[in-house]
């Protein structure tokens, strides 16, 4: 019987194949932390590039003055223009969104994914930007 418990215990105290186990937890941790930052980076230049997307789609809305405030020297937003321009925008780069004009303000969100590169999951991108006409 002690025979037995020492063999066992010589059998567990044995080195093989430590190197190989530790070899795999190490790379598969370093993949995985590789891939955070991969993920981490592209998520973090996708918010940019919607936060981009809706203040240009905002300043396109703005640009949308209708004539007569021109002449008059006011600032009044024609709605449906500016809407249109925005969305015209949005569509132009390829991404969904929402317009909302209230008096002199144009506010664009911007809602679109990024599809991560080690990730098998999108994750989902939103941006706000607003414009505003002002006087001088």
């Amino acid at each position: 019987m002690n025979t037995m418990v020492q063999r066992l215990r010589a059998k567990f105290r044995d080195d093989k194949g430590v190197a190989t186990i530790y070899f795999v937890i190490m790379t598969v941790a370093f993949l995985a932390i590789v891939g955070l930052v991969v993920d981490g980076a592209g998520k973090v230049q996708a918010n940019q590039q919607a936060y981009t997307t809706a203040a240009s789609a905002a300043r396109a809305a703005a640009n949308a003055v209708s004539g007569q405030a021109i002449i008059d020297g006011t600032t009044a937003i024609d709605s449906s223009r500016a809407v249109s321009a925005a969305n015209g925008y949005l569509a132009a780069a390829g991404v969904g969104g929402s317009v909302a004009v209230s008096g002199d303000r144009i506010t664009v969100t911007v809602d679109t994914d990024y599809s991560a590169t080690f990730l098998p999951v999108p994750f989902p991108v939103q941006a706000t930007a607003t414009a505003e006409l002002i006087t001088q």
